[in-house]
């Protein structure tokens, strides 16, 4: 369970690619505990095996979460995803900014109260993009640019709707445009990538990832299956529960892939495992909230696979720098 190689990133491509062997047999029953349905991966790892067989991976956004928005960077930074993606949506921007990011991004000079708008216009946040994480990351898009050919640059689509701010006088001015937080960017991605036949990063909230008219099902109308989702363990309201998930996780790398095989839980599994417990106690937890969370994220659809970061305690908000605004 702990960091794969080379074979196990081709048995986590051939589990991605629904071509699970009748090895993973005793992994596939819920009854079994002969060995866990899941596989655990470096992230990063992860993510890349996930492109093979998905035009769309998804990257549930914590919003602020420090160690989240680092690993943005550490995917932007491999040399596989300008070679083998090439192009993110991301809601911490307005795409009304979107011709200043594109010249920014290609390594032009553009005067900073004219650059934030790309952060600080946008319609969804409240009160606006604040933690600095999201800023590094177009300055790290950027340098990895600059480092590059021009056909090989990284394109970042900003999926926030555009909005002109000197028009919109009176909350129903804005509702509209609030009301397009998602078909704007299932737009961009219908246009943009799929019909192009590409593959891009999503980096949304977790509750653009599922609902009805969420974005990923706007995609999924022309697309079904496109999406590859991951969510990030941040921690849950039971300390049990975030103890014993912990516990199974300690000899993870960090950060970490978990991707569930089969049809039981991912968080059952775990808690089996990592303290202990008898299936019949494991089972009586499954009214804390933690447990059924995990549940319906990952065996429920909301997630195909979980980010670990560290455990909970050890995670911490983005520096937030309001002179910046």
């Amino acid at each position: 369970m702990k960091t794969i190689n080379s074979l196990m990133l081709l048995l986590l491509s051939t589990v991605l690619l629904g071509r699970v062997s009748s090895a993973f047999g005793a992994a596939q029953n819920p009854s079994s505990r002969s060995s866990p349905p899941l596989i655990v991966c470096s992230a990063a790892d992860g993510i890349f095996a996930a492109f093979q067989s998905h035009p769309l991976v998804g990257l549930a956004d914590s919003h602020g979460l420090a160690q989240e928005e680092d690993f943005y960077t550490v995917l932007i930074r491999d040399k596989r995803f300008a070679k083998d993606v090439g192009n993110v949506v991301v809601e911490f921007g307005d795409a009304a900014q979107q011709n200043t990011l594109d010249h920014y991004l290609a390594g032009a000079d553009i005067p900073y109260d004219q650059l934030r708008r790309v952060w600080s216009d946008t319609v969804g946040w409240i009160p606006t993009v604040t933690a600095m994480g999201y800023i590094n990351f177009y300055a790290q898009v950027r340098a990895v640019n600059l480092g590059l050919p021009f056909e090989q640059r990284i394109h970042v689509w900003l999926g926030d709707p555009p909005i002109d701010w000197s028009k919109v006088k009176t909350k129903e001015d804005l509702d509209p445009l609030v009301e397009k937080r998602n078909q704007y960017p299932a737009e961009i991605i219908k246009t943009q990538i799929l019909a192009k036949n590409k593959k891009a990063l999503v980096i949304y909230g977790n509750f653009h990832f599922h609902g009805s008219g969420s974005l990923r099902e706007q995609v999924d109308s022309i697309r079904p299956g496109a999406f590859f989702v991951v969510i990030p363990h941040t921690g849950y309201d039971e300390g049990l529960c975030s103890r014993c998930f912990e516990q199974a996780a300690c000899d993870w790398p960090q950060p970490a892939l978990a991707i569930l095989v089969g049809e039981s839980s991912l968080e059952y599994e775990l808690l089996v495992q990592g303290c202990n417990f008898v299936p019949s106690a494991a089972i009586g937890l499954a009214n804390i909230t933690g447990v059924a969370d995990m549940e319906a994220r990952l065996s429920g659809g909301m997630g195909d696979a979980l980010l670990y970061l560290g455990p909970a305690a050890s995670l911490t908000q983005a520096p937030e720098l309001p002179d910046l605004y």
